[in-house]
């Protein structure tokens, strides 16, 4: 169908749309790739044929070129506000965090209350160690919008980070009370319940973040954490190798996949794995 469709459309804003309802909206996203870049052959000068065509490239993981063709929407459009959010959002996916900062500094200079690039911005700040930043930029989201829950769940890792472990949970059952569905913060509420050596409890929590998010990488390693303390090295390894099948440069799995297999005196993979963490 979506061949037939390209072959028949030349109207580049038709392709877009087509784009959006047979490849995003149905996760079809090679489709979506396809219509998208028709469309920037047709029009080379349309800012939102390449935003789009980012947009499609991010859900196939293709960061990198999500990147090159936000960047070309914004030499089309330099206040293209959803364009710059989402190169700094994969900056920050790429630990580029100087570059993520710079992105959303430059929205903010655009849009002063853009209340999702704040919180952007404060996660990208966390990431890079800049503590104080990320919560009082995540402070000030909240004036603007005192239900955004995203920002109640970075300011819960900021007092993770900061080693208040109550303020931290206070802020990650606020985001939940806001969306109960929301994945994250069921994993860092599984954290702090692992510092109390509530195994069993913790292990709740991360299945619940893993039924809402199956794809969520840091679930799946904290359970194999989990259970590589409570003994069970083979239920560790499983979920440590499910981490790294979703994220395969992930270094904590791989990390704690050596470890385990050295705890089970299989040395050989032990070894694999260690070089896959610690390679270039």
């Amino acid at each position: 169908m979506a061949e037939r469709g390209i072959r028949e459309i030349d109207n580049p804003e038709e392709l877009l749309e087509m784009g959006l309802v047979v490849g995003i909206q149905s996760g079809r996203f090679e489709n979506a790739i396809e219509f998208f870049q028709k469309a920037t052959d047709l029009q080379i000068d349309n800012p939102r044929a390449w935003f789009l065509l980012g947009v499609a490239y991010d859900y196939q993981n293709q960061l990198k070129k999500g990147m090159d063709c936000y960047k070309r929407a914004l030499e089309l459009n330099p206040d293209y506000l959803e364009a710059l959010v989402n190169l700094g959002t994969n900056y920050t996916k790429l630990d580029d965090n100087t570059m993520a900062i710079a992105c959303f500094l430059e929205v903010l200079d655009i849009k002063p209350d853009y209340y999702e690039a704040m919180v952007n911005l404060g996660i990208s700040y966390l990431e890079r160690g800049d503590v104080p930043e990320a919560i009082d930029v995540c402070q000030r989201a909240l004036v603007i919008n005192s239900r955004y829950q995203i920002a109640y769940n970075t300011l819960g890792r900021a007092y993770m980070q900061l080693n208040e472990q109550e303020k931290a949970r206070d802020f990650f059952r606020e985001a939940l009370d806001i969306d109960s569905l929301y994945y994250e913060p069921y994993n860092f509420l599984g954290l702090i319940l692992i510092d109390k050596k509530e195994f069993e409890e913790a292990i709740k929590y991360f299945e619940r973040s893993i039924e809402l998010n199956p794809f969520y990488h840091l679930a799946y390693n904290n359970l194999g954490v989990v259970f590589a303390m409570i003994g069970d090295l083979s239920a560790a390894i499983e979920y440590f190798k499910t981490a790294v099948e979703i994220e395969p440069k992930y270094f904590e799995a791989l990390h704690n996949l050596s470890s385990a297999y050295e705890e089970a005196e299989d040395f050989d993979k032990a070894a694999e794995y260690e070089e896959l963490a610690y390679g270039e």
